[in-house]
């Protein structure tokens, strides 16, 4: 799908947890939206016409630098130092950060390039399912609230991505490394009015789910 859906999915998705933690009269939640948008649009940095994929050394570095500033800014709302959240800290940066880097560095490398061109191509390694299942296992720990509410907007938004990518000819290949082969549900042209449709009732179905879900 295009950027404009992307993004619009993901803020969603955002929205969706946030709508969610009011409900419960939990504000925190709203954190969510800080991150699901942003996380919407990074599958695509191996993109090299997409506008995040031509940014792609920035964005690398924005990614280091909003988790550090998501540190200090959590060290400082609980009033202690940062050392005391090094669990949180740690947790962040194996789940999250650290596989995200990994990935985007071996699809610059010329040796990897020449090997395993699947790793490098758009909607290779980066639209699969490992980056979401490292946060989900970072998730299982993470203690910290704020660090966990943004943890779950991460998760929400890369998801959304390559889910709304499956919706398109192309697919993507959600089982690498056990299957190679792209997966599809339905085949929208990226770009069509169909696409914008198809993304619209996304947008509208994920916001009508975070008002029925029952509260727990």
């Amino acid at each position: 799908m295009t950027g404009k859906s992307h993004k619009a999915i993901g803020t969603a998705a955002g929205a969706a947890i946030a709508i969610y933690g009011i409900r419960q009269g939990d504000y925190v939640f709203a954190l969510a939206l800080v991150t699901a948008p942003l996380a919407a649009m990074l599958p695509d940095i191996d993109h090299g016409s997409a506008r995040i994929g031509r940014l792609r050394k920035l964005i690398a570095n924005i990614i280091v630098t909003a988790i550090a500033v998501a540190v200090v800014v959590a060290a400082w709302i609980h009033g202690r130092f940062i050392l005391e959240n090094y669990r949180t800290v740690l947790l962040v940066g194996v789940g999250i950060v650290i596989p995200t880097l990994i990935l985007f560095k071996l699809s610059q490398t010329k040796w990897v390039r020449e090997t395993w061109g699947f790793v490098t191509k758009h909607r290779g390694i980066m639209h699969t399912l490992i980056i979401p299942i490292c946060t989900v296992i970072a998730t299982i720990f993470i203690r910290d609230r704020y660090f966990l509410i943004l943890t779950y907007g991460f998760l929400a938004g890369y998801v959304s991505h390559i889910l709304a990518d499956c919706m398109t000819t192309k697919g993507c290949p959600i089982l690498f490394p056990v299957l190679r082969r792209n997966i599809r549900f339905i085949k929208l042209k990226t770009g069509s009015d169909a696409e914008r449709i198809q993304a619209t009732i996304m947008v509208i179905v994920i916001i009508l789910v975070a008002f029925i879900v029952p509260i727990m």
